[in-house]
Formats: structure tokens, C-alpha cells, sequence
């Protein structure tokens, strides 16, 4: 087996290139995924291995979790198998291909509530950072339920656990924080953040649940796509995006757009 072949076997192991939403039709090709694939292209560093966090705020960062195994699973998921290989192949160098929360989005499970994320750098590569965020810090958030993206991935790790139910109840609990604009939850401060859009689109779709105001979800994170294909982080409101794209937001936001498309209908 050669080198290619064994991180494809990894991929399948982890859930990378079989993973999706079972018994749910297949929506359109969604026009904005090629443009969001070809800004995770140009993040990749082939001297690094990985894709940094975002090309103006933090060119010279890169995250091997959230950012780098989120990206390798959106880009194995659309097909993208090789690049998605590459940079598997570099968390598996690093040992960090997920912590202990970021894994449920491709169907593992977690304990919950998680703790709260500790970053750390693990190496320096000429100019480059590499860090990894763990879920190890003393703390654990007894609160996560006031958290949209907790939210979200607590309902996909008790749906992995095969709790459909209940991971149905927290989603809908989690998708009321939606007021029109975005989700406003306990860490809202006048911005609200993209990638919980693409998480509510995706986890609604990958568990079955009943997305009542999936069209304003999709609008509004369609409004966030910049002119270099990636996804703004922060907005104030859907014609005034701040910050800059990034990698996670992007990759998130491409995992939910291949779920539901890109039509409102």
C-alpha cells in the first residue's frame, strides 16, 4: 500500500470520504461551492502541508483543529480527495487529527459537556505557526446549551450515538437563538458569527430535523461569501460582513451548501 492509498484508507476510517446526510435528497450543485474550494486552495502551503487561517488577518497561522481537519473533510466530501489526503497526511505527522469536539461534525462522539479549548503552538516551520486546539483546559462549559455552536454539536454527537431524539430537541433548542439576522447566543457582542449559519444548515440536514427558517439561514450565509470565494467570520448585518474570511468558516459553510444547496425553493 502505497503512501496515496493508506491516507485514503485513513479517510474512510475517520468517516472522511463516506460520511453524509442518510436519506436525504441530493440538492443542486450549489454555485458558490467552486469559488469557496478554490480559496481553501490557495490557503494550502506545500511547504507546510497545510492551510493557514486566513490570507490578511493570519497568513502565517494554521490550525491543525479546527481549521486544517475541518478543511480536509469538506474538501474529501466534495471530492477534493487528493488536496483532502495531503493535508491528513500532516495532521497524522503532527498527531492531532481532531480534539475532542471538532470530531462529531464527521460522526464521532465526544464527551459531553466538552471542556473548555486550550491553544497551544506545536511547531514552527520557517514563518509559519502551527498550533492545535484542545478541549482539555480545566474548565467545562456546564453552560453549553447557551452556546449556538455547542449547541449544534452536542445535537451531532448525541445523534452519532444513535439519540435521535434527543439530539432533534437540542437542535431545535439551539435553532430558536436564530432572531432574523443570526444566531444571538451567550457570546454574541453586536457581531454575530458565520460559521454558526453554516453549523445550523448542517447539522439540521445531517440529523433529519425540521430547519423552519432554513431559506433565511441560507440567505444569510450566502451574503457572507466574499469576492475570493471564502466566507466572512463576523457580520453585523447581511450587507455588512467584518473581518476577513477564513479556513474554518469557509469549510463549514461548503459542508453545509453540498447538505442544502443553494436555492431558497
Amino acid at each position: 500500500m502505497n503512501k496515496m492509498q493508506f491516507a485514503l484508507a485513513i479517510l474512510t476510517l475517520l468517516g472522511f470520504l463516506t460520511a453524509g446526510c442518510q436519506g436525504q435528497p441530493t440538492p443542486a450543485p450549489c454555485p458558490a461551492i467552486q469559488p469557496g474550494l478554490a480559496f481553501l486552495d490557495a490557503r494550502f502551503n506545500n511547504a507546510v502541508g497545510l492551510l493557514n487561517e486566513a490570507p490578511q488577518d493570519a497568513p502565517n497561522t494554521y490550525w491543525l483543529t479546527n481549521d486544517n481537519a475541518l478543511a480536509a473533510y469538506a474538501l474529501a466530501q466534495l471530492g477534493q480527495k487528493e488536496r483532502a489526503v495531503a493535508i491528513q497526511s500532516t495532521l497524522q505527522y503532527y498527531g492531532h487529527t481532531s480534539n475532542n469536539l471538532i470530531e462529531v461534525v464527521w460522526g464521532a462522539t465526544v464527551a459531553f459537556p466538552p471542556h473548555v479549548a486550550r491553544p497551544e503552538v506545536i511547531a514552527r516551520v520557517g514563518e509559519a505557526e502551527i498550533r492545535q486546539e484542545f478541549h482539555d483546559a480545566e474548565w467545562i462549559f456546564t453552560d453549553w446549551r447557551e452556546y449556538a455552536n455547542l449547541g449544534f454539536l452536542g445535537a451531532l454527537n448525541e445523534f452519532n450515538q444513535g439519540r435521535k431524539e434527543e439530539a432533534r430537541s437540542t437542535f431545535s433548542a439551539t435553532l430558536a437563538m436564530f432572531d432574523g439576522s443570526g444566531l444571538r447566543d451567550k457570546a454574541f457582542s453586536g457581531q454575530y458569527e458565520t460559521y454558526k449559519l453554516a453549523l445550523a444548515l448542517y447539522t439540521g440536514a445531517r440529523i433529519g430535523a425540521p430547519v423552519p427558517n432554513a431559506g433565511q439561514l441560507r440567505q444569510a450565509l450566502l451574503s457572507m461569501q466574499a469576492t475570493n470565494g471564502g466566507f466572512y467570520t463576523h457580520y453585523r448585518t447581511w450587507k455588512d460582513p467584518e473581518g476577513d474570511a477564513n479556513t474554518e468558516t469557509t469549510a463549514l459553510a461548503l459542508l453545509a451548501l453540498k447538505m442544502v444547496g443553494c436555492s431558497s425553493r
